[in-house]
C-alpha cells in the first residue's frame, strides 16, 4: 500500500452506525472502503469473507439495498477495521453479534423473572434465596458492573482468578 492510501484509509471514515444513512451514502462509503482495501479486491472477496451473498453485496454497492445494522458492522470490521492491530475477524465480529442478541434476549427473561419476584411474597422470595445462593447473585452483579468499566473488569478478571 502506498503513503497516499495508508493516510487515506486514516482519513476515512466508516460509521459504526448504518441507521441515519442513506443507501446512496452506505454504497459510497463502502466503493470508497474497497478502493482503499489492503486485503480485498473485488466484490467476490467481500461476499466469501463475510458470507454475505454476492446479489446482496452487489446491491448494497450500487444503492439498490441498504445493509441491516449486523451486514453493516461485518463489512466494517472487514473493509474499514483490517488494518487495526484491535480489529475482529470477520467470524469473531459475527460470534460477537450473535453473543451481544442473546444477552439481550436472556437480560429481557431475566427482567421479567426479577419482577415477578419483586412483586411475589416474601414466601416466594425465601425459597428463592434457598435454591440460589447471594454469592452467585452477587458474583453476577458484579461482573456485569465490570463489563461496563474496562478498568474495574481487569480488577475484577484479576481478583476472580486469584479465588480459583
Amino acid at each position: 500500500m502506498t503513503e497516499n492510501q495508508e493516510n487515506n484509509l486514516k482519513a476515512f471514515e466508516f460509521p459504526p452506525n448504518v441507521e441515519d444513512l442513506s443507501k446512496e451514502e452506505c454504497a459510497k462509503i463502502l466503493r470508497k472502503a474497497l478502493t482503499l482495501s489492503r486485503k480485498y479486491k473485488t466484490q467476490t472477496d467481500i461476499s466469501k469473507i463475510t458470507s454475505i451473498n454476492e446479489k446482496s453485496i452487489g446491491d448494497y454497492f450500487t444503492a439498490r439495498h441498504k445493509p441491516s445494522q449486523e451486514r453493516w458492522t461485518l463489512l466494517r470490521e472487514a473493509l474499514f477495521r483490517e488494518g487495526s492491530s484491535e480489529s475482529l475477524t470477520i467470524k469473531q465480529a459475527s460470534e460477537t453479534i450473535h453473543s451481544i442478541e442473546r444477552f439481550k434476549a436472556i437480560l429481557i427473561l431475566l427482567k421479567d423473572e426479577l419482577e415477578y419476584f419483586k412483586n411475589s411474597t416474601s414466601e416466594n422470595r425465601r425459597i428463592l434465596k434457598e435454591q440460589i445462593p447471594g454469592n452467585q447473585i452477587g458474583y453476577l452483579a458484579s461482573l456485569l458492573s465490570a463489563l461496563y468499566d474496562e478498568n474495574q473488569l481487569e480488577i475484577f478478571k484479576n481478583f476472580s482468578n486469584k479465588n480459583k
